[in-house]
């Protein structure tokens, strides 16, 4: 098993062991977090790496009981939204750039073509990442929110999002009133590949083994309410990414527009 290989390998490394101690959490202590500890964990999320210096993200800190709670309706009305204290909004956000722009008389703004999607995406996730990782290193427990790409035309205009923007996620941030287990992962064999991908029969193979690996953890757990394989719930999850389809004219509608490469 490489997993526990490498665990022993590499023992005693603070940052390392606290990166692989993560938990998603969702229930939380009913008290506000410090002053000045949000922009401390923005900090760090800037620290992410970013696309050619872009940096074409926005975050959005919610902590208005209202608009938190509206926010929570727009997510499916998860418990841990409205619990937590704090909620943050990572913005895929390539209007500050396209401003940037201007200041120069670019008025072309070629934002037509995936690639800067997925720029402003992925710079997005990093910070998220950074800030997630910085958050849990204050004590705080942390849950991310892809929910939040279920109503985006709703969600953009409660957090008044002007074009080039939307929101990719969000993160509960709070004091963990219960601590959750950590659930087993992948093992790595199946996610890191040397040289080239794969085939399926080992996929597959692989995925059977972490099957039954989930299968004891629920019970480990005492949830036997629902089938733990996971390839059946991907099965499940994979059969409904049509609920959002509301994202893909959202993001038209936001300026991202996706051009063929032919001239």
């Amino acid at each position: 098993n490489l997993n526990a290989l490498n665990s022993k390998l590499f023992m005693n490394n603070p940052i390392t062991d606290h990166i692989k101690n993560h938990r998603s959490i969702r229930r939380f202590e009913d008290r506000p977090l410090p002053k000045g500890l949000v922009e401390e964990l923005v900090t760090c999320g800037q620290s992410a790496s970013t696309s050619s210096n872009l940096q074409a993200y926005s975050v959005i800190e919610v902590s208005d009981p209202k608009r938190k709670k509206a926010l929570a309706e727009l997510c499916a009305d998860q418990v841990q939204i409205h619990q937590s204290p704090t909620f943050l909004v990572f913005c895929a956000d390539l209007n500050r750039d396209r401003l940037a722009g201007q200041l120069h008389g670019v008025e072309n703004f070629d934002t037509d073509y995936v690639e800067a999607l997925l720029i402003a995406t992925v710079d997005a996730a990093l910070v998220l990442q950074n800030v997630a990782l910085a958050a849990e290193s204050h004590g705080l427990g942390i849950c991310m929110i892809g929910a939040i790409r279920i109503h985006p035309k709703a969600v953009g205009k409660l957090l008044n999002l002007p074009p080039l923007v939307y929101a990719v996620a969000g993160l509960c941030l709070g004091y963990p009133a219960k601590d959750q287990q950590q659930k087993p992962r992948l093992p790595l064999e199946t996610i890191l590949h040397h040289e080239q991908y794969p085939d399926d029969d080992q996929q597959i193979n692989l995925i059977k083994g972490y099957d039954q690996t989930m299968v004891e953890f629920y019970s480990s757990q005492a949830m036997h309410d629902k089938d733990p394989r996971w390839s059946k719930v991907m099965a499940a999850r994979t059969a409904r990414f049509h609920e959002r389809a509301e994202l893909d004219e959202y993001l038209s509608d936001q300026g991202f527009h996706f051009k063929s490469s032919s001239p």
